[in-house]
């Protein structure tokens, strides 16, 4: 483990089957755990607007690199539904028996992979601006999608040897990469709330995450790209952990029709849609809400 400033340490979590999975952790967490899982591509490093969020509710943050990103062993192959033993194994390593869980964009599907197969460990979810899954009836996928994400998406529904170069091009000088970098690259996905948002303090924090999750190669979100345009393997329709769908009208990286399907096919799950917010900014401006939501829900408690 090795510990950095202001309370912020790695570790590296043996699995069963050999593999290893970089963690991030902060707090001490009197009231509880919570569990971040980060979006396509995220690498985990210090997030200060949740150490706030942890130390006002008295939580724990934990998240996991999933395999490819970072230091965790690569899982070529993976679908959503293998996040969740990931995740029971990172949990036992650090002897917490439940939490509570939330995760936006290509982390979504992962927050429900958990809610779905380890229900007596998570005891509320929150998903923020996720795309449903890739077999979702009745819903126009890529409607309202920014041209950026229909390119990548379409080519990794084409297979690994499509979609990596691509990914491989994108990143190239990412090392050196800044919030106007990004905004200009992803200008046609980006609602003016989310380019604005990039010029704040956000914004360094969001290009770490970024220059984080790329620093190995591309390998993670490769495996991200290819998980989100496979059937996720599991049931929606099965899980009894409360649920709660957050998304912007504005999103033009995932259109909001995403999570109102998503509330439709999870049983009881509540939904919000923001009307002057996007992608980004949902998540960042309801931190601290979606936090409070999930400690009313918590399973028994009230």
């Amino acid at each position: 483990m090795s510990t950095l400033t202001d309370g912020w340490e790695y570790d590296l979590v043996p699995q069963p089957d050999g593999r290893l999975t970089e963690i991030i952790t902060y707090g001490i967490g009197t009231k509880g755990t919570l569990l971040v899982h980060a979006g396509t591509p995220g690498g985990i490093t210090p997030r200060k607007p949740f150490a706030d969020v942890c130390d006002e509710f008295g939580l724990r943050y934990v998240m996991a690199a999933r395999p490819g990103y970072g230091q965790s062993s690569p899982r070529p192959g993976r679908v959503m539904a293998d996040i969740a033993d990931d995740i029971a194994g990172v949990m036992d390593h650090l002897g917490v028996d439940t939490f509570i869980s939330m995760g936006g964009s290509g982390g979504g599907g992962n927050v429900l992979g958990c809610a779905a197969l380890l229900p007596e460990r998570c005891e509320a979810a929150a998903a923020l601006v996720s795309p449903a899954p890739i077999d979702a009836a009745d819903l126009d996928y890529y409607a309202g999608m920014g041209p950026e994400n229909v390119e990548e998406w379409r080519l990794a529904e084409q297979g690994r040897a499509a979609v990596e170069p691509w990914l491989k091009k994108t990143v190239a000088g990412w090392g050196e990469i800044t919030a106007e970098d990004f905004v200009a690259t992803y200008r046609g996905s980006l609602p003016p709330v989310d380019q604005e948002l990039c010029t704040t303090e956000f914004g360094d924090i969001f290009m770490a995450s970024l220059r984080k999750a790329t620093s190995t190669g591309v390998e993670g979100w490769l495996e991200d790209d290819l998980a989100l345009v496979t059937p996720w393997g599991f049931d929606l329709g099965s899980i009894t952990t409360p649920v709660t769908i957050w998304t912007g009208k504005l999103d033009l990286l995932v259109s909001y029709e995403h999570s109102v399907w998503l509330a439709r096919a999870i049983p009881g799950a509540d939904l919000h849609v923001i009307a002057e917010h996007g992608h980004l900014s949902v998540q960042h401006v309801y931190l601290r809400d979606v936090v409070r939501d999930l400690l009313r829900k918590r399973k028994g408690r009230p």
